[in-house]
């Protein structure tokens, strides 16, 4: 086997990745000229094949729907609604804002499956509402940025679905799978910014509530709490697949965007439409280059040879998933969320599976990491988002970054010890 023929399309993807490339057209160039050296062009006719196959997958319709309902409910009314209703049930806190960002995080994840985009409706609001409270604008970006990657963690997770549909896993034992370590992590987070509060003074609300305006948002958000309740009733009956659960959320979005809240009239639904397509176009434009490099990768023989390697290694199952970890972190400082899932999911679960390591458990695992590559430098998806956002440059929150990324870090060591924390809630209800 030619070893350099093993490593060429990595050497040409980090080139292309280097010079800014879309990651999609990165993965299919590199991927193109890697049949060419190694004289597979006959391959090159199979590939609208291969697209086509990889694409005639009803589950995949889940992503653009999700992405919609998402972009259907992040009017600012409405995060505004989240924001003031959490304020108003925790109350004078230490922490403040910090936390209350961390908190409603959380509630937009249950709503919609984008890291990016959550991280994106929370930003300006809550950079600029913990700057009044005393905190570091890096600091407060960077707080924003890590609580916003709970969007994969927390179901619905476009990453779940998307690994659940290349591995053949079940994306309602993911989504019940991701609930406990994503509530952990919220806990964890909520818990270091509480202590870092405490130390640093800052972060004290003051302002007060009265009753009645208490009970008025409690009633207004009850429409919107409403959401978590539908996706998790879908899978958990067992009466609705994924793409039939974002299908509804699209149309009750549309409901209560419509005629409750009246964030979603005729002169935004273009708006609404274009940014959603625009975001699922890219997804898929990256699934499809992804697909196509897992291909040459495996007539290259790399996968074959991958598997055979960690085989004869006779590596533990705590030993394969550390190694795994640290390949995904340097692999995910360089490479975007769907890119790295797309591309490890088909070469890297069998090889778990075959191993006795649950595909649920793997699934989280990944997920988690890619979580973690969200927020690392030096590409670290959600710190752009925020730098275009706030306005807070990414080199600034690289400094600002790194305790979150211990934390997500010190989670994932967790969950890999203690793989009943992922297993625990979708076994439990498997047998009911």
């Amino acid at each position: 086997m030619n070893t350099v023929s093993l490593i060429i399309p990595f050497v040409l993807l980090t080139v292309f990745l280097l010079i800014r490339m879309p990651v999609g057209f990165a993965l299919m160039v590199s991927a193109a000229i890697e049949l060419l050296i190694t004289g597979n062009v006959s391959y090159i006719n199979q590939i609208p094949t291969v697209l086509y196959a990889a694409f005639d997958n009803f589950t995949l319709l889940a992503i653009p729907f999700f992405i919609l309902a998402g972009e259907i409910l992040s009017g600012g009314k409405i995060i505004d609604l989240v924001f003031r209703l959490v304020s108003i049930v925790l109350g004078r806190i230490p922490g403040g804002l910090g936390i209350i960002s961390v908190a409603v995080s959380m509630i937009l994840s249950s709503i919609q499956g984008s890291s990016a985009a959550t991280a994106a409706a929370l930003g300006k609001v809550g950079t600029e509402g913990m700057k009044k409270e005393g905190y570091d604008e890096a600091f407060a970006a960077s707080l924003i940025a890590s609580s916003g990657g709970l969007a994969i963690m927390i179901p619905p997770s476009i990453a779940m679905i998307i690994y659940g549909t290349l591995s053949g896993t079940s994306i309602g034992k993911l989504f019940y799978g991701g609930v406990v370590p994503g509530i952990l992590i919220g806990i964890v987070l909520i818990g270091y910014i509480a202590i870092s509060s405490k130390i640093h003074g800052y972060g004290i609300r003051t302002t007060q509530t009265d009753s009645r305006e208490k009970f008025r948002l409690m009633y207004k958000s009850i429409p919107l709490m409403f959401f978590p309740a539908i996706i998790f009733f879908g899978f958990y009956t067992g009466k609705f697949t994924a793409t039939e659960v974002a299908t509804i959320s699209v149309f009750y979005a549309l409901l209560i965007g419509a005629f409750v809240y009246k964030t979603v009239n005729l002169d935004n639904i273009y708006g609404i439409l274009s940014r959603s397509t625009k975001v699922t176009v890219s997804i898929f434009v990256i699934i499809a280059g992804a697909i196509l490099f897992q291909h040459v990768l495996v007539l290259s023989g790399f996968v074959e040879f991958l598997t055979e390697i960690i085989h004869n290694s006779a590596l533990t199952r705590i030993e394969f998933l550390a190694l795994m970890s640290l390949i995904l972190y340097f692999l995910g400082m360089f490479m975007e969320g769907v890119a790295l899932n797309v591309l490890t999911t088909p070469i890297v679960a069998p090889i778990a599976v075959s191993m006795g390591i649950d595909p649920v458990s793997y699934g989280i695992i990944l997920i988690l990491n890619i979580e973690i590559a969200l927020i690392s430098p030096p590409v670290g998806l959600n710190l752009f988002v925020l730098s275009g956002v706030t306005g807070v440059s990414p080199e600034k929150m690289y400094k600002s970054v790194w305790p979150f990324i211990l934390i997500l870090l010190l989670c994932l060591v967790v969950i890999i010890l203690f793989p009943k924390i992922t297993l625990f809630l979708p076994n439990l209800l498997l047998s009911k």
